[in-house]
């Protein structure tokens, strides 16, 4: 029988999807639409000493991306304390409290909020470009504070997110949720030059434009630190979910499609992933975890990791092959190859495999994955 449980820093999670810190997660009453919908585990809205105030407009949808200028909980502290947090632990699934934004502030918030019902903690800390130190300072002080597992924020937005993970790691973190929205992208009226986000103008991008980027960070987290990670960014489907834990999340975090699909869209991915499993043979999660990491040429040294295209590749001799029993005959292989080396012939499209570079174009954009590699033996 397929499962799609996971266990997440000594918790059972029915479910990997981890609604992240974000609009949906903003109360109890939205936590619980959430929880309802299926959803694994909840990340409140980043808890402050004192509440935010909110730009307006704060959110855009656009194609394929979603602007985000929302700052943190616009809800005081007390009723945090007092209210949402102690109904969230009624609702059967692990409940984590995302505190900020200074090590200070992390420091005399998290004692608060674990006594009032937290059960985890995410750190959501400003830090400079090239300084993880106040991540830092902030994990140690809140590890001698309490004793629940806590989570870093990572940013993409980093010199080298990397380091980030081995600094806070070192320092205590039991896990880290990468990434976040990544600063900052603009949307506007090409026939007045108007913003859509009014106030400020601009926003961080998050939403399908950035899986590729999460992906990416995910796997380096995994590979070069070892740590427990929530996977976010750009998932909005399950098989979205399985890519991220391909990668080697342990749970994969979800804001955007739940706030322009609702929190039903948990049920859905939940019946994504578990169909997924079923028709490729899986009976749970742990066995497509991390199964991505050994397929990678991860570089060895720092230097070639920052600036990876410095390195030497060593050379292959691979050409791309069409399945003739899939392929349906569009053409698009032909009209994209740059190379000339698809030819007409019966009917169908072949590939020259002289002409043929294994560049991936035509393997990317055959929309019936018709096409794939094969070795040359010259």
């Amino acid at each position: 029988m397929v499962t799609i449980d996971v266990s997440l820093l000594g918790f059972e999670l029915r479910s990997p999807l981890v609604a992240a810190s974000g609009p949906m997660t903003r109360d109890f009453a939205s936590i619980k639409r959430l929880a309802a919908a299926g959803i694994g585990a909840a990340i409140t809205k980043t808890i402050l000493l004192s509440p935010s105030t909110n730009p307006q407009p704060c959110l855009h949808r656009g194609k394929g991306y979603f602007l985000n200028t929302e700052r943190c909980s616009t809800i005081p502290l007390a009723r945090w304390l007092e209210d949402e947090l102690p109904r969230l632990r009624t609702l059967g699934i692990p409940i984590i409290a995302s505190i900020g934004m200074t090590p200070d502030d992390a420091a005399e918030l998290a004692p608060q909020v674990v006594d009032a019902g937290a059960q985890m903690l995410e750190l959501s800390i400003f830090t400079g470009y090239d300084d993880p130190q106040p991540m830092v300072e902030a994990v140690r002080r809140v590890k001698a504070a309490v004793d629940v597992p806590v989570i870093v924020k990572l940013s993409s937005n980093v010199h080298d997110i990397v380091e980030f993970g081995r600094a806070v790691k070192d320092a205590g973190a039991d896990a880290v949720s990468a990434i976040d929205a990544v600063k900052a992208g603009i949307t506007i009226d090409p026939v007045t030059g108007r913003p859509a986000l009014l106030q400020q103008g601009f926003g961080r991008v998050s939403g399908e434009a950035i899986k590729a980027l999460a992906l990416y960070n995910v796997a380096q987290l995994a590979h070069y630190v070892g740590i427990t990670i929530i996977g976010t960014g750009g998932v909005t489907t399950g098989v979205d979910a399985i890519e991220m834990l391909s990668c080697g999340a342990a749970a994969v975090g979800v804001c955007t499609a739940l706030i322009v699909d609702g929190p039903e869209k948990a049920a859905r991915m939940n019946e994504e992933i578990a169909k997924f499993l079923n028709e490729h043979g899986f009976f749970s999660l742990d066995e497509i975890r991390g199964r991505t990491i050994p397929q990678i040429d991860f570089p060895e040294t720092t230097e070639e990791r920052q600036e990876y295209e410095k390195r030497q590749v060593q050379a292959t001799d691979r050409t791309a092959v069409i399945d003739q029993g899939m392929c349906i005959r569009c053409g698009v292989c032909r009209r994209v190859c740059l190379y000339g080396a698809v030819d007409e012939r019966d009917g169908g499209f072949v590939i020259d495999p002289e002409r043929c570079k294994a560049c991936g174009l035509c393997v990317s954009m055959c929309p019936v994955n018709a096409i794939d590699y094969k070795e040359m033996r010259r």
